[in-house]
């Protein structure tokens, strides 16, 4: 349970950010109407993910030392950030994919 605290305590850093381009591209899933769209819409994901892990390496990476004290890595700060956003952007297509 620890650990999964700590990693959403890590996921605060993207949260508001990574949320927002979920819901949008969500939203541009939903208007196309195009099951194929989905293979676009994730690989925006991707990328836009790669671009807030970069700005949090480069703006906030001092702030990782509380984490890196409890004896998490910054492979694992970034992984588990990048987990956690996955699951939230692809539990909302998953859900927008069986509704229509």
């Amino acid at each position: 349970m620890r650990k999964i605290y700590i990693w959403f305590a890590c996921f605060r850093f993207i949260a508001y950010p990574a949320v927002l381009i979920t819901l949008l591209l969500s939203a541009f899933l939903i208007a196309s109407q195009d099951p194929d769209f989905i293979i676009v819409v994730i690989w925006i994901k991707l990328v836009t993910t790669g671009l807030l892990l970069i700005f949090v390496h480069l703006f906030h990476s001092t702030e990782f030392f509380f984490f890196n004290n409890l004896g998490y890595s910054g492979r694992v700060i970034y992984a588990s950030m990048t987990i956690i956003d996955f699951l939230i952007a692809f539990g909302s297509f998953f859900f927008i994919m069986q509704a229509s």
